[in-house]
């Protein structure tokens, strides 16, 4: 058996709030995932899965990938995980017109799990994934590294610095 969760069992357990011998059936050979936010490379190839699968279950033939669109998934911080992934990219196969994966056709909605927008309760976690969001944010509205900076009220030294620490903000775009 196979079974996943995003709560901690063992503290629930602690709490009372799991059954004790449940946990331990369940927790023979545990395997921690991490999110995708902290996977990003998987996003590619988890796209072209989700397009094959929801194309094939909508009858569509959709043939390429619009340039653009990886990075946009790539830059989204997936507070849904694999699940919001996959919803995003069904719905961008259902709105899909042509053969072609469009930008236009990918959107991502905005709701928040928490009510907070963040993605989880812990601070270094939330400052990190802001500074991160802000970052692309501002690179999505500027290719040019002086304004993107600007943009962010920071000077372009300071960007550097965020885009060595981040090195996962796809700054390939960047132009200095």
């Amino acid at each position: 058996m196979i079974a996943a969760t995003n709560r901690d069992l063992r503290h629930l357990v602690e709490e009372g709030r799991f059954q004790d011998d449940l946990f331990y059936r369940l927790h023979v050979i545990p395997i921690a995932v991490p999110p995708l936010r902290e996977r990003i490379h998987d996003i590619p190839m988890l796209t072209v899965h989700f397009i094959r699968k929801h194309a094939a279950r909508c009858g569509k033939s959709i043939e390429s990938i619009e340039e653009g669109v990886i990075a946009s998934l790539m830059n989204h911080a997936w507070p849904g995980n694999v699940r919001e992934l996959e919803n995003t990219i069904e719905r961008a196969v259902v709105l899909t017109t042509g053969s072609t994966l469009t930008c236009t056709a990918v959107t991502f909605e905005s709701m928040s799990v928490r009510g907070t927008g963040m993605p989880s309760l812990n601070i270094r976690e939330n400052v990190e994934w802001v500074e991160r969001e802000t970052i692309r944010r501002a690179l999505a509205m500027s290719r040019v590294k002086q304004d993107a900076a600007r943009l962010m009220g920071i000077s372009p030294r300071a960007l550097s610095y965020y885009l060595d620490k981040y090195r996962n903000v796809d700054e390939s775009r960047v132009l200095v």
